[in-house]
């Protein structure tokens, strides 16, 4: 093993990272980088399976994220490390690199809404 760190992950988006559900629910495991594959809980990815991978770096608010984005025959898979993990130089594939603004899923943006109308009844109720 080369490296290994803590990171959530998901195999239900097949775009750019974004805000949303999916990683409300995403699996939180270990990903480890070996000379032929990635693992990360019980998904093993065999490097000769990639076929295209992306680094997306962004902000979480103000905390600088990474995903990292394998795309196979059998899934698309989004990795999501903290700002301290840098399994990236280990990784034994090329990779594209971009930065890009974290969008917003429809379920996202309505989640927000109600929590902004419900505190703004909560102040209402205090102090009118």
């Amino acid at each position: 093993m080369k490296y290994k760190c803590f990171c959530k992950a998901t195999n239900r988006e097949d775009k750019e990272p974004r805000y949303s559900h999916n990683w409300v629910t995403a699996k939180r495991a270990m990903f480890k980088v070996y000379d032929d594959r990635v693992e990360c809980g019980s998904w093993k990815i065999p490097f000769s399976e990639i076929e295209s991978a992306h680094l997306y770096k962004a902000k979480q608010l103000f905390i600088p994220v990474n995903v990292l984005q394998l795309v196979t025959a059998t899934g698309n898979y989004q990795f999501g490390f903290n700002p301290w993990a840098n399994p990236f130089k280990f990784l034994g594939f090329e990779y594209e690199q971009s930065e890009i603004k974290l969008g917003y899923s429809i379920y996202s943006i309505v989640i927000r809404t109600l929590l902004v109308v419900y505190l703004a009844y909560l102040a209402y109720e205090k102090w009118l």
